[in-house]
């Protein structure tokens, strides 16, 4: 499984900042040592989710959408390994914040944090779910070691819970196992597993793929229905800009385990500054666009895992790249000039200076 540095190592001083973010994540780095290589996997991923807001974190598939949700709950597969970067979580607004990765993973501290205060959605249900068990001894799992150590109250928790999240005759399903449920269903529960002890944080990787689009809807309306209801703030992991536009109020892209544009979702979808944000936005259908035309692609395809690209991370793919600059140097993040809160890393706009030779 994967590990971390030693807690020597970690940084014990929390980033400062007006908003109250639930999780601040700071120069968060991953990689993957293999036969064949190191694949490195983030490269200084930074972003904050504040307390009862949505994130939307999106990009193709490959850009480290997936690794920074289980890099927060501490849960990268082998031979994964977090090599720096820090993740601050605070449960409450008056709470010290707390760098996660000062415990070790397997520590009682993340045990804790995991399931009661972080749950995490993931991405197939079908494998998440242990074929051997029924949905409610999944769920109740939780609910015995977080809330109550009797099963009555914790049985009766989960059919409560079950029903809150839309499931029909939820006495059934509690004793159902996950082969006997339909794929929305099966989404269903994981949901009512992962808000089952009411968390503060939820971390939903791609929760409505391979789902038709009416169930889809069924299970975007529930998550913005139950996030309203308990107030808890949610990164949302996806590739889908339609469902970001219908649920997210801030936005972050990913590129090749870098972030390198975040704003809130108006400004990305009204103002996209980088040239792979505006090259996602042309790539959608959109109403009223002509049954004939033709939908823009990015050209190129992402670099080998194992490749070390030199300078801007998409300069390779990039219409706007300029040559001896974007192929040479890689920019640092930047604000843009009147909403300071909208970043970018691109050498297109003033201020972008030079951090490093290769990512």
């Amino acid at each position: 499984m994967a590990d971390v540095a030693p807690v020597a190592q970690r940084s014990t001083t929390p980033p400062t900042d007006d908003r109250d973010y639930v999780i601040r994540v700071e120069d968060l780095q991953v990689r993957f040592h293999t036969q064949i290589g190191e694949v490195r996997a983030l490269n200084g991923v930074s972003f904050g989710i504040p307390r009862g807001k949505v994130l939307g974190v999106v990009g193709e598939s490959g850009c480290g959408k997936s690794i920074t949700g289980l890099s927060i709950m501490q849960l990268v597969p082998h031979p994964g390994r977090i090599v720096a970067g820090e993740v601050w979580f605070r449960e409450k607004k008056d709470d010290q914040p707390k760098n996660l990765l000062s415990y070790d993973r397997h520590s009682n501290e993340m045990h804790q944090i995991r399931g009661k205060n972080i749950s995490m959605i993931f991405q197939e249900p079908m494998t998440s779910l242990n074929p051997c068990y029924t949905v409610g001894n999944q769920i109740m799992e939780a609910i015995l070691l977080h809330q109550t150590p009797r099963a009555e109250e914790a049985r009766a928790h989960t059919i409560e819970i079950l029903r809150k999240v839309g499931m029909p005759n939820p006495e059934r399903i509690f004793g159902s196992y996950p082969h006997q449920l339909s794929g929305g269903m099966r989404q269903r529960a994981m949901i009512a597993m992962a808000l089952s002890c009411t968390p503060v944080l939820l971390i939903a990787d791609e929760p409505t793929t391979a789902l038709d689009v009416t169930t889809e809807a069924q299970i975007l309306d529930l998550m913005r229905d139950l996030q309203a209801e308990i107030g808890m703030s949610i990164m949302f992991v996806t590739h889908n800009l339609g469902v970001v536009a219908q649920t997210c109020d801030d936005v972050v892209v990913m590129y090749l385990g870098r972030v390198v544009e975040r704003a809130s979702v108006d400004e990305i979808f009204y103002e996209p500054k980088h040239p792979y944000t505006v090259a996602l936005l042309r790539s959608i259908p959109h109403l009223g666009s002509r049954r004939k035309e033709h939908l823009e692609v990015i050209q190129g395809t992402i670099p080998d895992p194992y490749a070390t690209v030199s300078g801007c991370p998409f300069h390779p793919r990039c219409p706007s790249a300029v040559a001896g600059l974007c192929d040479r140097l890689a920019p640092v993040e930047t604000a843009i000039e009147g909403s300071p809160r909208h970043t970018v890393r691109c050498h297109l706009y003033p201020g972008s200076t030079v951090e490093t030779v290769a990512n």
